[in-house]
């Protein structure tokens, strides 16, 4: 089957219901997005299909841009409920696409008496101190104010806020995607009020509800909000229960370093299921309560817990030489919560232990590297190390740093051996000699999706996570011929991994490298004509060169807008243990590059691009850490 005519048949035609034509056949209008039961958030999206080559295409009237090999992708405006578009052939063939937008934010009428949306609306634990923030949706022009027991607390209207203060709280109603901030809703905010409650210590709340009251024209209405709040007066105290404990800087929201099993934290206040955890007094993270295990009275307690507070004293740190590099270790009374900050200029890892107070006198060398000692990879073990100074910045936070002799980092893990902390630091990676560069380095491939997880979805319906898989195997065969030893985090486009399979695969097999191949879409309200090209993502700052080194060579060869290399939160760039990065490629969704994506030669292309970069941020291991 020639290209064109395998293109044409990956189409997903419409049933026809008009009679057989008798004269030339009709052309059909092919469309894989929006389907029938999408639901559009944003302003404005896209219309994506195909047609036969040769035809031309509008929309509600409008020229549609399509491409040589008839795929398309038109924006259209939207309007919120449902909108109809008309999609005719130049042949007069026309096909009718319904796309629905969700339905506008319905304000209350200055008429209707009436209480919305209150928050918060999630249980809190609070204590002396703690702001309670309230937001509620309201009648417009009246009184409105919330009572907790015997405290009563007066809302703003924010409209009139906005209008009248310089730095007051701005308009709701947006959100981001893609970097880009869009208006979702037109919100006037003349029906929502707003304001704050500092906790004292003379407030004694258990389950208590917040009581809104609203009075409007000598009428008053109330309503109780949905979520309970809690005065904590003594925090409890909690271990992490798994290996990977998730933690975050707020609830919800941004995360810092992992914390390994069984690491004491208090508790001391929460937003339904985050749990807030201080590391010092000025500084909390918030862990999910299914991923803790309380200490103490209650019925989900830990059996022989010590109830002893997560506090201890670092009295010398050791440094030992491992297969993988070389590690920290330090040894404390109890598992403690840390954190690893990672600094290129000056190379070095910071390692943060929180409830400790420092009586270091030692810090012991490790022994001479044997000479026949070999690591993982079957390079002699490297000293990576070259001193570590410690200082105590405040009360219960340690702090250790490593200055470190490599160009670049490679990787590290940090967990607890009983209870000394170790913070293991990856040995240098480098080319081997010969024609099999590679020789001795592992690498690991993740082809993005595969399974139920399709990815995006091209002009003529060809999946992503097919073309991810067909890059995958030709970037396998290419590594293997430069000696390398490939894992595979998939090995068909039908098998579903999970995003933490992925990582652990790579993990488990102490990889080198974790690579991650990926095609992309857009958000909504973007323009897939304007905005596409190629694109690596890191997390660790030890990724940044590498990113940058797979992402130039694609550019290059490809010829391909350069989207840069960019910092993004994503499962699989953020293992430490090895550089881990997050190719994409090209765009599903913008019809030119769509129609080289689903070339097998382009493919081949990519897979070489990748080989080619990689090889190429090995050989330039020694300089790139200074920059």
């Amino acid at each position: 089957m020639c290209w064109l005519t395998a293109v044409l048949a990956a189409i997903s035609w419409p049933p026809q219901t008009a009679p057989a034509q008798t004269a030339k056949e009709a052309v059909a209008i092919g469309v894989v997005y929006p389907t029938a039961t999408t639901t559009i958030e944003a302003p404005s999206s896209f219309i994506v299909g195909s047609i036969a080559p040769g035809h031309s295409l509008s929309c509600n009237g409008q020229k549609v841009r399509v491409n040589d090999h008839g795929f398309f992708a038109h924006m259209v405006p939207l309007r919120h409920g449902g909108n109809h578009f008309v999609l005719t052939l130049d042949d007069g063939n026309t096909r009718e696409i319904n796309i629905n937008r969700e339905p506008a934010l319905q304000h209350i009428a200055e008429d209707h008496l009436a209480i919305g949306s209150i928050e918060p609306s999630q249980d809190l634990g609070v204590k002396c101190g703690d702001n309670v923030s309230f937001t509620v949706r309201a009648t417009p022009d009246s009184k409105v104010t919330v009572r907790l027991q015997n405290r009563l607390i007066e809302l703003a209207n924010t409209a009139k806020s906005i209008a009248h203060k310089k730095g007051a709280v701005g308009p709701r109603g947006q959100s981001v995607a893609y970097g880009q901030v869009y208006e979702r809703h037109k919100d006037t905010t003349s029906d929502l009020y707003s304001g704050f409650y500092r906790v004292t210590a003379e407030d004694h709340w258990q389950a208590q509800p917040a009581v809104v009251s609203v009075l409007h024209d000598g009428k008053t209405v109330q309503k109780a909000s949905g979520g309970r709040i809690w005065t904590v007066t003594q925090p409890s105290l909690a271990e992490t229960a798994q290996a990977r404990t998730i933690v975050r800087l707020g609830p919800g929201l941004a995360r810092t370093t992992q914390l390994d099993e069984g690491v004491r934290v208090e508790v001391d206040g929460w937003v339904g299921t985050q749990m807030r955890c201080p590391y010092t007094p000025l500084k909390h993270v918030w862990i999910d309560r299914k991923e803790l295990v309380f200490e103490g009275n209650t019925p989900e307690s830990k059996k022989g817990a010590s109830n002893a507070a997560p506090q201890g004293v670092a009295r010398t740190i050791n440094i030992r030489t491992c297969d993988y590099g070389q590690s920290i270790r330090i040894p404390l009374e109890q598992r403690l919560p840390y954190q690893v900050e990672q600094k290129l200029a000056p190379n070095s890892l910071i390692l943060k232990i929180y409830g400790v107070t420092a009586d270091t006198d030692w810090i012991t060398p490790p022994a001479s590297p044997n000479p026949d000692s070999a690591g993982d990879n079957g390079a002699a073990v490297t000293k990576v190390i070259d001193h570590l100074d410690w200082k105590q910045p405040a009360d219960g936070e340690y702090e250790v740093t490593a200055h470190l002799l490599t160009g670049r980092q490679w990787g590290y893990k940090v967990y607890y051996d009983g209870t000394t902390l170790c913070l293991d630091i990856k040995r240098p990676v480098s080319l081997a000699a010969g024609s099999k560069k590679l020789s001795g380095i592992k690498v690991c491939v993740d082809p993005g999706h595969g399974g139920t997880e399709t990815g995006s979805i091209g002009c003529s319906g060809v999946h992503e996570s097919e073309i991810n898989f067909n890059m995958a195997l030709k970037f396998k065969d290419l590594l293997e011929a430069q000696g390398a030893t490939v894992i595979m985090t998939r090995t068909s486009d039908s098998q579903f991994v999970s995003l933490d399979d992925r990582v652990k695969i790579a993990n488990d097999a102490g990889a080198d490298f974790l690579i991650s191949i990926h095609n992309n879409a857009l958000p909504d309200g973007q323009d897939p004509w304007k905005e596409h090209g190629t694109s690596a993502y890191w997390y660790h700052p030890q990724s940044i060169q590498l990113a940058r080194s797979l992402k130039d060579s694609l550019v290059h060869q490809l010829a391909w807008p350069d989207l840069g290399a960019r910092y993004q939160n994503l499962a699989l760039v953020r293992p430490a243990a090895m550089p881990a990065v997050l190719v994409e490629v090209g765009f599903m969704i913008n019809p030119d590059e769509y129609a080289k994506l689903i070339d097998p030669s382009i493919q081949s292309k990519a897979a070489e691009c990748l080989l080619d970069g990689l090889i190429t941020y090995l050989k330039n291991g020694s300089d790139e850490g200074k920059q």
